[in-house]
């Protein structure tokens, strides 16, 4: 495991993403997707997928979207303190219609992020709770209770850069 590495996934099945391209992996990120078959088995491969990672802070992201470089530029030097940490990604402000207001308020007053945002962590945090929990209708809820349980989350990091609107996993 490489410290300074981060390792971005991106969550869908592989219908959803069969067309997306990721960038390049190279010494300082690496990209992998998810791409499972059935919801029955998410849980369980993306626990593989992130026991398998080589980077020790871990961004699940939501299909089509991309930290933005001040973003990256942030994981990277969050991932090089080797600290135990996690968090999200503000709301994009350029997509400001009732729904994401909605959200946003809910974000808010619940502390839990919506898939919207993607969520980062350590890899040593995650395993620390017991991995990803349940996924339902909104895919960060259980681990963010879990990673609650250990610390505060950290200052959302700047917004991601989304490149469709239809945030669904499946």
């Amino acid at each position: 495991m490489n410290q300074e590495l981060v390792t971005y996934i991106v969550l869908g099945s592989y219908e959803r993403l069969k067309n997306l391209k990721l960038p390049s992996s190279n010494k300082f990120e690496e990209y992998l997707s998810t791409r499972f078959s059935d919801k029955s088995s998410l849980e369980k491969d993306l626990d593989e997928l992130i026991a398998n990672s080589k980077g020790g802070l871990i961004v699940l992201l939501p299909p089509s979207s991309f930290p933005s470089v001040n973003a990256k530029k942030a994981l990277k030097k969050i991932s090089m303190i080797d600290l135990s940490t996690w968090g999200w990604f503000k709301f994009n402000k350029n997509n400001n219609d009732v729904i994401q207001n909605l959200k946003k308020i809910s974000a808010t007053i619940r502390s839990i992020p919506d898939i919207e945002q993607g969520i980062f962590f350590t890899k040593r945090l995650y395993f620390s709770v017991g991995g990803i929990g349940k996924l339902g209708k909104s895919p960060f809820k259980e681990i963010s209770k879990r990673f609650y349980s250990r610390i505060d989350p950290q200052n959302p990091l700047p917004a991601l850069i989304i490149r469709t609107k239809n945030f669904n996993i499946f």
